[in-house]
């Protein structure tokens, strides 16, 4: 007998307001995708933020680290956005569609110069349900 898959689908995202890290939002809500409160065999926490315009707070979040890796992406048409990643002592601005892999420890927050159109911000934790 075939094993039902649906449970590992989530299309509406857990919506919070408190954010380890992060200020309280001043447009919309947290939408998280995925997590062990969600799904629960999930080893991996993942956020979705669709960008139109400068987010406030900016920087979105506090420089902070995680306990695993995490995987942070931004995507959107190239010269449409400018965003500004540091890691630990290193600060790297991106223009273009990018992905960035954050070994454990390794401190960072995410800082919007500019968006001009539609962009996305996803961020993934590996290796744990939840986010700390």
């Amino acid at each position: 007998m075939a094993e039902k898959h649906e449970k590992y689908i989530v299309t509406e995202p857990k919506i919070i307001t408190d954010y380890l890290f992060h200020g309280k939002p001043k447009e919309e809500p947290f939408r998280i995708h995925m997590s062990s409160e969600l799904v629960a065999e999930a080893e991996a926490f993942c956020d979705i933020f669709w960008r139109t315009g400068l987010p406030e707070p900016n920087p979105t979040c506090e420089i902070h680290h995680h306990p695993k890796p995490q995987l942070l992406m931004f995507a959107g048409a190239e010269g449409s956005f400018e965003v500004e990643v540091p890691l630990n002592d290193e600060r790297y601005t991106f223009t273009k569609t990018t992905a960035i892999w954050i070994p454990a420890g390794v401190d960072h927050n995410v800082k919007y110069n500019r968006i001009d159109a539609p962009m996305m911000e996803t961020g993934i934790v590996l290796g744990q349900g939840h986010y700390s």
